[in-house]
């Protein structure tokens, strides 16, 4: 194992080892993570903005680089069945095993040892919200006048340039029913399960149709995400509660998609229908895609597919600033009991990075 690696290998350890699950949203400007970022960061002005709720932006920065490399430091919750701790690292032969190794604590580990074999200009922007799904730290950072020329964004992409990925929007909806004894016939169309079921097999169907259309990720990803309602079985269910998620491509308004699929259930069958939230596709077209492919082509990276998953680039490109996703790992990795990253996937980031920061950025 080459000293680099190993030395990766021990920063990923101690940042894995701080627990950052998201939710309970429970990090703050005091919290353990900025402490060790100031720790892992000599020579860099760190300023950390705690905005409350979760969410804070620990920029650092040397110099003054024309590149951003923004890194999400919050993981989602651990699922039951890892085989250790989620928070103790394990090597294996080729790989390291933790929570938030390969989203995206690695590429964290990474830059930080690529920024501090240089001393040539360098910026990150570490925050703690992207697991939540409001992107609050990025959002308000990407509205100001920040300076930066360009944004690398941190995401398991197997360490290729990725342009161009899915929105999202997330809705909470409420059917309603009839409370009435559950031996009247009646109940098979009047429970609000019932037109729940009917309406989400509608929904699927409309889904698995829109992805025949072809070109870049056609159609719209659907997500029944959580159902509850009812009372008991011998009470027909007069409501229905259900959370699901929706991921257009580029060529579908989510505006557009949201009216497609209320029209799916005849308006006295709901009691409610709301977008939570919605956040934008990122899209590879326009000047700033541009400027982006092509400094991605100066670093010599290789280039991905588009992505189903959505990430906080899409909040940069909304306000005009070129910008890529980029990491090690893969999003197959991701947010699974026992999540890795290869020693390879880690390198290969390693490599790109030193290339960020060479004198000339």
């Amino acid at each position: 194992m080459s000293a680099t690696l190993s030395s990766i290998l021990n920063r990923l350890e101690k940042l894995v080892a701080i627990d950052t699950r998201n939710p309970p949203r429970a990090m703050d400007g005091a919290h353990p993570l900025v402490i060790a970022l100031r720790d892992e960061l000599p020579g860099f002005d760190i300023d950390v903005h705690d905005m409350g709720e979760g969410c804070v932006q620990i920029l650092a920065v040397r110099g003054a680089p024309k590149t951003l490399i923004n890194v999400h430091m919050d993981t989602v919750p651990h699922a039951p069945g890892w085989t250790h701790s989620p928070f103790a690292m394990q090597r294996e032969a080729d790989r390291v095993v933790g929570l938030g190794t390969c989203d995206i604590k690695g590429a964290a580990a990474c830059v930080i040892e690529a920024a501090l074999a240089s001393e040539a200009p360098a910026a990150f922007l570490f925050t703690t919200d992207e697991e939540n799904g409001a992107g609050l730290c990025v959002s308000e950072f990407a509205a100001r006048d920040h300076g930066f020329a360009r944004v690398i964004v941190s995401e398991p992409t197997g360490a290729r340039a990725v342009f161009a990925h899915r929105g999202i929007a997330s809705f909470a909806v409420t059917f309603a029913g009839t409370s009435m004894h559950g031996s009247d016939v009646r109940c098979v169309d009047e429970s609000a399960i019932s037109r729940a079921a009917d309406w989400l097999h509608a929904a699927a169907d409309l889904a698995r149709a829109s992805e025949r259309e072809g070109g870049v990720l056609p159609g719209i990803r659907f997500n029944p995400g959580r159902i509850e309602g009812g009372i008991k079985p011998n009470i027909c269910a007069p409501d229905c509660a259900l959370r699901f998620g929706v991921r257009p491509g580029p060529g579908h308004a989510i505006e557009d998609v949201a009216r497609e699929l209320q029209a799916l259930a005849p308006a006295d069958h709901w009691d409610s229908f709301k977008m939570s939230y919605t956040l934008p596709v990122l899209s590879p077209e326009g000047a700033a895609g541009e400027a982006a492919r092509a400094y991605a082509q100066a670093l010599g990276l290789p280039v991905g597919d588009p992505v189903d998953f959505w990430t906080e680039a899409a909040l940069f490109a909304a306000q005009g600033t070129p910008v890529f996703v980029f990491g090690p790992g893969h999003i197959e990795q991701a947010h699974t009991v026992d999540e890795w990253v290869s020693h390879d996937q880690l390198m290969a980031a390693f490599a790109v990075y030193e290339k960020v920061f060479a004198p000339d950025d």
